[in-house]
């Protein structure tokens, strides 16, 4: 355009020439007026067109110029929100911090800067700052959840399930579609005590696929396990031996519902009923308590008779033989069968170490039967440090509890309680 331009200009001057030339000497001096008055305002004419066409050109630099910069500024801030995540997620939060102060300055504080803010204090573990953080996010409606999802989790850390609780029922009541909401409202559910507000997260949870039927059963029936005390503490046995079979049916392996619920048979004279909830609990998950609670049923029989009856149900644990040697030693002392309980104690010190019951059986035998004071002295001293026999350790924190809770009384975890014949050092 330019060259086009200054082609027209140069020609409009050659012809404005020429004319002087041609009318000069043959025409009338107002003609040759005229034609340069024509030829010089062509002229000007061609200047400002190239002015304009100039500055068009300029204008649409200035414009290419700052979308390139619009672009790179683009590009690195993306760049650096990619490196803060990343640092974040590596756990070097002085670099996550430098990178997240150049991100700032490219595209200001807005929420996404609060976010990976949030992200990086709690790896600072710094959690009266990510408090403050959360509920300022709560004023926005697009990260309300972000907000309540960090109170849920550094209320929990300071141990105040109470405020915990209410962020994750807030955040209940807005989404049922996301695990972590279904996750922590159910425990926070159930540590409070809400057993029936725990069991309508299940279910929530379930409709939404959320919970693998598997592990929906398994919780649910600790969930009905525990709601059927405190309906017993309530008097209303009808509504805690519900619970109860529908506990033992969702979770057979269920022991505490399992004992429970014979207890409520053998009270109610349905002895046969309790007998079979025993021993499909021994046979699935055989415990102490399991065969205890069965022998019991038998309190009137004689020592021998219990001995010939244990002898029997024996026979249905073929996961824990450890166990059945450790309770024949014990109720063949009872009997006075001497040397079969010297056989059990003998087998199970084979391929376990001395616990405090066993020591105790071993020094009665050393007494009673072997007549060796020192001997029985010897195991005495060392039942002491014997492990313990009979015990729930928590998987988690290894704290033996004498008896099943939902929640681990040092660490707080939830269902990590598993029965052991004792308590492994």
């Amino acid at each position: 355009m330019k060259k086009l331009t200054a082609l027209f200009v140069f020609f409009a001057f050659v012809f404005s020439l020429l004319a002087q030339e041609l009318f000069a000497k043959s025409a009338s001096s107002s003609v040759f007026s005229v034609v340069l008055c024509v030829c010089l305002l062509s002229f000007v004419f061609s200047l400002l067109v190239l002015r304009l066409v100039i500055q068009a050109e300029r204008q649409l630099a200035v414009k290419n110029n700052k979308a390139l910069i619009g672009k790179a500024d683009s590009d690195r801030a993306m760049f650096e929100l990619l490196k803060t995540m990343t640092s974040t997620t590596e756990g070097d939060l002085r670099a996550a911090r430098k990178h997240l102060k150049t991100l700032q300055s490219f595209i200001g504080n807005t929420v996404l800067t609060d976010i990976l803010e949030l992200k990086i204090l709690k790896g600072e573990k710094n959690f009266d700052a990510v408090e403050k953080l959360s509920f300022k996010l709560l004023n926005n409606k697009d990260a309300e959840l972000v907000g309540l999802k960090a109170l849920v989790e550094t209320s929990s850390k300071k141990n105040n399930f109470e405020e915990a609780l209410f962020s994750a029922n807030k955040a209940f009541e807005a989404r049922q579609d996301l695990y972590w909401v279904i996750e922590n409202a159910f425990l926070l559910r159930a540590r409070s005590s809400d057993w029936e507000g725990a069991l309508e997260v299940l279910e929530a949870g379930l409709k939404k696929k959320l919970i693998l039927h598997e592990k929906y059963c398994h919780l649910k029936a600790i969930a009905l396990y525990a709601l059927s005390i405190e309906k017993n503490k309530n008097a209303k046995h009808l509504g805690a031996s519900k619970c109860l079979k529908q506990a033992c049916h969702l979770y057979p392996d269920f022991v505490p519902a399992a004992l429970d619920l014979a207890e409520y048979f053998k009270n109610n004279g349905q002895i046969e009923q309790a007998k079979k909830t025993l021993k499909e609990i021994w046979r699935t998950y055989p415990t102490y308590e399991a065969a205890k609670a069965y022998l019991n049923l038998f309190k009137q029989e004689s020592p021998l008779e219990q001995v010939l009856r244990l002898e029997n149900l024996t026979l249905l644990n073929h996961k824990d033989p450890s166990l059945n040697n450790f309770m024949l030693a014990e109720y063949d002392m009872k009997a006075k069968l001497y040397d079969k309980a010297r056989g059990e104690f003998e087998v199970f010190l084979i391929d376990n170490p001395a616990t405090k019951k066993i020591a105790a059986l071993v020094e009665k035998y050393e007494k009673t039967v072997n007549h060796n004071s020192k001997a029985s002295e010897n195991w005495h001293r060392r039942a002491k440090t014997c492990a313990d026999d009979c015990v729930w350790v928590c998987s988690n924190c290894k704290t033996a509890h004498t008896k099943w809770k939902p929640f681990c009384s040092k660490c707080g975890k939830f269902d990590s309680l598993k029965w052991v014949l004792y308590l492994k050092e």
